[in-house]
């Protein structure tokens, strides 16, 4: 690569931080108090659960018709309009307090999700292979990995503080809700990225009639067509798509439920900086694992799949054993804990993943992925909301953190494939180019 190749790499890699990393920010600043926001509007830890499940089914529906938009259209286009849908649901949900008005904003709010998934990552990835095709994508994916549990650590940090700073402007009338301040904060952080991404990001694909806006929907039976194909007829890629499902499901119930049930076991009413700085642990904490996924992938010579397998099942035994905590100190460090860990399976399984499916196709299945991650969302969501409601948090949890160790498996079985087509490879190239026969020794005495 040449300097001035090498100038362009660099600039490439910091727009892709700073856009990547300044998006889940944003998601960052609502994230450590989501559920109490929703319980202070008069919502049920069922309610809750339906509230995840709307958002997530709304994702899933759009996922395969936008991703195939997004590659048809262009992927700058469809995110600005992703961060339109995005600004509004924040907007409306902070005013409205009906039940079924507040899940119309999380439709918009999944709408948006679908728009923006897989398409600015799918942009990143194509200019970093046309920089340079021989690149090693995990690597590059562990560097600009960090940036995005950073940036929601950082988020999340601001997201805690924030119903306390502005307190005076939210508690009273009209908004009489302390945890609006974070959406009135994301709505203006969304005008910022709005911008940033409309100035910064140069996408000129596509052009001619493939641009048409509704390209993307006349193509969703081809779309599907691809990601059957590429998704439930490869292997790994199958293997993979059920390991995101599981990931998905268990997750779902971790992320709505873990606010309530901190706050049980503080049994006091605190401030809610607690919520935020241990958001902040959990992602700052996923963020030194995304650090750490290289030199372990290494150390297992690059064998992706064992180093999943092998995260995966310690991030489900901790999962196991943060459901059954009583004490905020503990809770916390094994929460963290939790999040290191699966802050390492993040750029081997992009590796993975990527490695298998052709550049044209990429945003269609990103979103595929995205539709099965989400798919277990859904399930996870109202399973864990209803298990929580008619027993426990605890009962939900174990449910969750056993689906999640036992999905580890599914990284084995594709260890197992891999080594199976190196073994077939490394003999059809023995068969196929075998080594001279080596002339008989003479003996001393033969004549």
């Amino acid at each position: 690569m040449t300097s001035g190749g090498h100038h362009e790499y660099q600039k490439l890699r910091a727009l892709a931080a700073f856009n990547l990393g300044f998006h889940w920010f944003i998601v960052g600043l609502i994230i450590p108090v989501l559920t109490l926001f929703l319980i202070r509007k008069g919502f049920t830890l069922l309610q809750v659960g339906f509230a995840f499940a709307v958002y997530s089914g709304t994702t899933v529906l759009l996922e395969l018709p936008t991703g195939g938009l997004s590659d048809s259209f262009g992927r700058k286009k469809i995110y600005l309009i992703s961060l339109t849908l995005q600004f509004a649901g924040a907007l409306l949900i902070i005013f409205l307090n009906n039940t079924y008005a507040v899940m119309t904003c999380f439709i918009l709010q999944g709408a948006a999700r679908s728009l923006s998934s897989g398409t600015m990552d799918a942009y990143f990835i194509d200019q970093f292979y046309e920089t340079d095709p021989q690149i090693n994508l995990q690597k590059e994916m562990a560097r600009i990995g960090f940036f995005i549990p950073a940036a929601l650590a950082f988020g999340s940090l601001l997201g805690g503080a924030l119903p306390t700073l502005l307190k005076s402007l939210t508690e009273g009338p009209p908004l009489q809700n302390i945890y609006a301040a974070n959406y009135l904060t994301l709505a203006f952080f969304i005008l910022l990225q709005y911008l940033f991404t409309a100035i910064l990001i140069q996408d000129d694909h596509p052009q001619g009639e493939k641009g048409h806006k509704l390209e993307g929907f006349r193509q969703f039976p081809v779309v599907l067509r691809t990601s059957v194909h590429y998704g439930l007829r490869h292997p790994i890629i199958l293997l993979l798509l059920l390991a995101m499902f599981c990931w998905g499901f268990s997750v779902a119930g971790l992320e709505q439920l873990w606010q309530p049930q901190l706050k049980s076991i503080i049994k006091e009413d605190t401030g809610t900086f607690i919520f935020g700085l241990l958001t902040f642990g959990y992602f700052a904490a996923a963020a030194v694992g995304n650090l750490l996924a290289t030199p372990i992938s290494t150390l297992m010579k690059d064998q992706y799949a064992l180093v999943l397998f092998v995260s995966r099942t310690i991030m489900g035994a901790l999962y196991l054993i943060l459901a059954l905590q009583q004490q905020v100190l503990f809770f916390s460090l094994i929460y963290v804990m939790l999040f290191l860990f699966n802050g390492i399976q993040g750029s081997p399984e992009s590796a993975l993943f990527n490695r298998e499916i052709p550049s044209e196709k990429r945003s269609t299945l990103l979103s595929f992925a995205s539709l099965f991650l989400q798919a277990g969302g859904i399930l996870g969501s109202i399973l864990s909301g209803f298990l929580a409601d008619q027993f426990s948090i605890k009962f939900a949890w174990l449910l969750a953190a056993a689906v999640l160790t036992l999905s580890a498996l599914l990284y084995l079985r594709i260890q197992i494939i891999e080594n199976r087509t190196r073994t077939a490879k490394a003999s059809y190239k023995l068969q196929a180019n075998p080594e001279p026969a080596k002339a008989p020794h003479k003996r001393r005495n033969e004549t």
